[in-house]
Order: C-alpha cells, then structure tokens, then sequence
C-alpha cells in the first residue's frame, strides 16, 4: 500500500468512524448531532450531498481495490523455460544476505534492501559493526562477499551495493 492509499484510509477511517459516533448518539437520545446531520444530509441541498457521496464511494472502491491484489515486483525472474518461469523472492535474497554478511567479524546487525537499479538488482547494506573492524575494508569484503554469494546461489547479478554504517557499537543488541 502506498502513500496515497495510507492517507485515503486514514481520512476514510476517521470520517467512518466520525459519522457512526454522531449516529450513534443521536440512537442514545443526544439531540445535537440530529441538527449538524440533517444539514449536511438535508436532500434540498444536493450539492452538497451527492459529490460527498461521491467522494466516499470513490474512496471505498479504492481500497476495496488495494485490499484485493498485491503489489507486483516482489519476485526476480531467474530463468524461463518452457516448463515456466523460475523466480525468487526478493525477501529471499534479502534472508540471504542478511545471513552471510551477519557471519563476517565484527559485523553486529545487518538490515539488507533490494532496490531498483536500471538493468539490474541493486541492494542497500545497513549493517551496525564493532569499534575494532576497519569500515572501509569491511565494507569493501561486504560488497565482494553479497556479489559473489548471490550470483552463486541464484545466478542473479547485483549492479551496485551500497553500504551504510548505522552504528558502531561495542556490543550486541539484546534479544527480548
């Protein structure tokens, strides 16, 4: 779900929820929301009734319409046969990377990203390392050690890797 999509359930939700609380006062005997619905639901003021209708309507069909399908481009195509297509997940990648870069020493954390590069895969290394590795070398064994294990394992050749130290801690994170 995309930006726009989280704002339009956002604004849906909390009109939804906003018009069931003055609806639902008005069933527990408060007289006040009766006055602020009927005018804004009052069937003499069209225009002010049917583009809202609208708007809802819209709004709704639009996330009936997200609900339903999956965003596409989560799975790499590695080859296709007649028998069909061989793909991976990207989520898969990203497993393996995470495990083979978590093995090297001195690395303490590793928080992998595939990214869209023209013609290729790129992938983004966040990784937290400790005070005693060098993170020009490491980085340098990192990007060497992702390339060659990924074209190894699924034959996928990665375009560029870029590596962000996020933290330089001295020990490792608790698991809670």
């Amino acid at each position: 779900m995309g930006p726009f999509d989280r704002v339009l359930l956002a604004v849906y939700t909390f009109f939804l929820t906003a018009v069931f609380v003055l609806f639902s006062a008005v069933v527990l005997g408060w007289t006040m929301p009766v006055f602020l619905l009927k005018d804004l639901f009052y069937p003499g003021r069209p225009e002010y009734f049917w583009p809202l209708m609208l708007l809802i309507v819209l709004a709704g069909l639009r996330l009936f319409w997200v609900s339903l399908f999956k965003p596409k481009g989560r799975h790499v195509i590695l080859a296709e046969s007649a028998l069909g297509q061989i793909r991976v997940s990207l989520v898969a990648i990203e497993s393996l990377v995470e495990k083979v870069v978590s093995q090297l020493k001195g690395v303490r954390e590793v928080k992998p990203r595939i990214v869209p590069v023209p013609q290729g895969v790129g992938m983004q290394v966040r990784v937290s390392v400790t005070p005693d590795v060098k993170v020009p070398e490491l980085s340098v064994e990192i990007q060497t050690l992702v390339k060659d294990k990924i074209l190894e394992v699924t034959g996928l050749t990665v375009k560029n890797i870029r590596i962000s130290v996020e933290n330089i801690s001295a020990s490792r994170p608790r698991v809670e």
